[in-house]
């Protein structure tokens, strides 16, 4: 059996029982006492039986009024526990933000805004899974986080939101055995005639490198495939071989003259570093306040 009763006349009910007076449940909701009266009888014509039993003391529940008000608190309880918590989410009191990005990224790109964010934000869980772009877009798509922000550029998507956050400059460096070279630059057909260290070939970075090369007619063999844009670093530092880094990345071994940029003949297209979103799934409130603190490039007229 199903009963069509407003969720305001089972709060009137539940708020007569617990103060066992009508004038008293008035006062409680900040309603007259003839209103909840007349709620009190249109619920009890609703469920086909007295709910109350009215004496000159005030009143208290039927057999029938007890077992439904017993089960009614419970339910109010968890719409008001569910409503609270509600709250809390949208005013950033309680939730969870969950970013994909590569150990780069988080570094370099997102470290100061997730630091800012936690001082203004303390009681929001965050949560950052460190994983390569195309590991990152696939715990977008199932799910596993709310945006992921990667290399660009990717495969274009329907599905996906893509918003570049910084331009990024991929550059040639080596350690001081190559200084000569950052001096005299060189052809990029010239490359291979050296120690080549990049990222596995898994990363999308590595194959934005490859694919540069290879539309210039240059096929690159590194001696050494790494996981880690540091550690392509630190074995450049000791002379190792020349690598590609991330100019905007790699500002203090420049400056620090631990590498020494080498002016290469095509230089590497500039690129972005990028948000990506699913289109058409709503944005949680914990993200919206993330996402409101990133400066993003301004669009050129």
């Amino acid at each position: 059996m199903k009963v069509d009763v407003s969720l305001d006349l089972y709060r009137i009910f539940c708020a007569v029982v617990r103060t066992g007076n009508m004038s008293a449940a008035a006062r409680e909701l900040f309603i007259s006492q003839p209103a909840v009266s007349m709620s009190i009888r249109q619920l009890e014509d609703r469920m086909g039986s007295p709910l109350l039993v009215r004496t000159a003391k005030g009143v208290y529940p039927t057999a029938e009024g007890k077992l439904l008000y017993t089960y009614l608190e419970q339910a109010l309880g968890l719409i008001q526990a569910a409503e609270e918590k509600y709250y809390q989410m949208v005013h950033m009191e309680m939730g969870e933000l969950k970013i994909g990005a590569s150990d780069t990224v988080i570094a370099n790109f997102l470290l100061p805004y997730l630091e800012k964010y936690h001082k203004l934000y303390p009681d929001i869980n965050i949560k950052v899974t460190n994983k390569t772009t195309y590991e990152s877009l696939r715990l977008l798509r199932n799910g596993s986080v709310d945006v992921c922000f990667i290399n660009l550029p990717i495969a274009e998507d329907e599905d996906l939101e893509v918003t570049p956050c910084i331009e990024i400059h991929d550059v040639l460096v080596g350690g001081e055995r190559y200084r000569m070279l950052a001096e005299m630059g060189m052809e990029l057909k010239d490359l291979p005639k050296y120690p080549l260290l990049l990222l596995e070939d898994l990363s999308n970075s590595r194959r934005y490198i490859d694919r540069y090369a290879e539309e210039n007619g240059v096929v690159l063999n590194p001696i050494l495939e790494l996981g880690s844009s540091d550690l392509l670093v630190s074995f450049a530092e000791i002379n190792l071989g020349l690598t590609y880094v991330i100019e905007e990345f790699t500002q203090r071994e420049l400056q620090n003259k631990h590498l020494f940029e080498i002016p290469v003949e095509p230089p590497v297209p500039k690129r972005s570093i990028g948000m990506v979103r699913l289109k058409n799934v709503a944005m949680p409130h914990a993200l919206k306040g993330f996402i409101d603190l990133i400066e993003f490039p301004k669009e050129k007229n």
